[in-house]
């Protein structure tokens, strides 16, 4: 059966001489394994669009173990983002993450449009990648199923006040009686969490428009990524460990 569906590709692996197993995150079908014949050979028709980021219609016919990619037009290589080392970093992370969170065979269309949406802002900046990456991760985290609790506490529903923790443990900030109890986390302020929620509902096209510290986005970004940890399976990523080395 042969059907047609945008997709990103995640990972590419050899296969034989001249063919490569793909991973790709489509929009109608979730996480597919797909071989693409040819698509190494250096003049062939699969070259540009079956590119590790690459952004393409694909049509794909299902055989017994694998899809085979029967055509690839690209939308968008995302070219730019091999050019700059940081940028590459940030781009490898973002599509990691997708790749941890997504599921073979199930639909998830507001991360696949997250993740595209989320490479082509990052593909236009020149500074705050931290910003767009910290923004990102809260709508990931959100549309996978674990939105962190930031406007009241988590454990009882009630105000928050003025010491307030976060835990990634029991997802989201927590007022002070309840910590009291002996649940811990990492303290933070109501503005750290007022900015966490313009991270989350701002439009990734407007990002530069919100105006936070550095300081602010590191603490932000460090809280979501030790968040995101701690509610999916997958907690050891290379391009995060290189990312640190670049900062």
């Amino acid at each position: 059966m042969l059907f047609k569906t945008e997709g990103l590709v995640l990972r590419q692996t050899k296969y034989d001489e001249w063919d490569k197993i793909l991973t790709i995150f489509t929009r109608n079908n979730g996480k597919v394994q797909a071989i693409a014949k040819g698509a190494r050979r250096p003049k062939g028709s699969l070259v540009a669009s079956t590119q590790v980021f690459s952004h393409s219609d694909f049509l794909l016919y299902q055989g017994r173990s694998l899809y085979h990619v029967n055509q690839a037009d690209i939308i968008n290589s995302f070219f730019s983002l091999r050019d700059d080392l940081y940028k590459l970093a940030y781009g490898t992370y973002i599509i990691e993450l997708v790749d941890a969170a997504s599921i073979e065979g199930v639909e998830n269309t507001k991360l696949f449009d997250l993740s595209i949406k989320t490479l082509k802002v990052l593909s236009g900046l020149d500074k705050d990648y931290k910003k767009l990456l910290a923004a990102f991760e809260l709508k990931y985290i959100t549309f996978i199923g674990y939105r962190p609790q930031i406007s009241r506490c988590v454990l009882c529903n009630g105000e928050l006040g003025n010491i307030i923790k976060f835990s990634s443990q029991q997802g989201g900030a927590i007022c002070q009686s309840c910590f009291q109890d002996g649940i811990g986390g990492a303290t933070v302020s109501k503005d750290i969490l007022i900015k966490m929620k313009e991270l989350l509902f701002v439009h990734l096209d407007k990002i530069n428009d919100l105006k936070m510290s550095i300081k602010d986005i590191d603490i932000i970004e460090k809280l979501i990524s030790n968040y995101i940890m701690n509610h999916i399976e997958k907690n050891n990523f290379k391009s995060l460990e290189f990312l640190k080395t670049l900062e």
